[in-house]
């Protein structure tokens, strides 16, 4: 399913890094402890359908409830979709078109929106009730014949949860975690030079008790869960995903 560019000014190299810091595994160990929410593209292997946008809607149309601006990424102009925070419902569709047959998952992601089941809903709601905000839809077919209900899944945790200590990327402006060599040599921390791995570590004592939220300071638009969550989600047989883990500090 294609996915429209959310226009991020940033080097096409700092994203390949963020994606390059964790490896999709799918056991969860002790030593990982958040993983990356993405998307499985088969089931059972068979193919996951493709769904497309019906004619006059734009995602990017979206907006945050609260645009107030904090110490991390902006929440508007193409990112209200992986803010973190709640959205307007004006412009979120009403229907989604099938374009391609095949299995419907749990959890996928089209346009830049996040599309559950029930099934995915109800494990989320058990362990952050009424945090994330769900919106329904109707998925059509040929001449709008009904197809599915399903949700669209705005996450509500925005939170600033790398460890500081032991993250080998920089800060920069306070606003973006980028590689080294991609930020200005006067930012570098004490325990940052030009020899320095990119690695980024994650603090559970930030984290505390939440399961589901993105990173107000990481540019890739990707939610972040919890190893409760993600195991809930084994447990339960939710199709449609996989876990990227990224490391914890110990």
């Amino acid at each position: 399913t294609p996915l429209r560019s959310f226009g991020v000014a940033v080097a096409s190299e700092a994203i390949q890094t963020m994606r390059t810091l964790g490896r999709r595994h799918r056991h969860y160990g002790a030593d990982f402890m958040v993983f990356a929410l993405i998307n499985e593209p088969k089931v059972d292997g068979k193919k996951t359908c493709s769904i497309v946008l019906m004619k006059g809607d734009n995602e990017q149309l979206i907006e945050v409830e609260d645009p107030t601006p904090d110490d991390g990424m902006r929440v508007s102009h193409g990112r209200a979709l992986v803010s973190g925070r709640r959205v307007k419902t004006d412009y979120v569709p009403k229907q989604m078109r099938l374009e391609r047959d095949g299995v419907i998952p749990d959890y996928g992601r089209s346009y830049g929106l996040f599309h559950v089941t029930d099934k995915f809903k109800d494990v989320v709601e058990a362990l952050e009730p009424n945090v994330h905000q769900f919106i329904p839809f109707e998925l059509v077919g040929p001449r709008k014949k009904h197809v599915a209900d399903l949700w669209f899944m705005f996450v509500c945790n925005r939170l600033d949860t790398v460890d500081r200590e032991r993250t080998t990327l920089v800060l920069v402006d306070g606003k973006m975690w980028l590689p080294a060599r991609e930020s200005p040599r006067d930012q570098w921390p004490s325990h940052v030079d030009s020899g320095t791995q990119s690695m980024l570590f994650f603090d559970l004592n930030r984290i505390g008790n939440h399961h589901l939220w993105f990173d107000k300071h990481i540019i890739q638009e990707l939610p972040l869960v919890s190893e409760n969550l993600a195991n809930s989600l084994k447990d339960a047989r939710v199709t449609g995903v996989a876990f990227a883990e990224r490391r914890v500090a110990r």
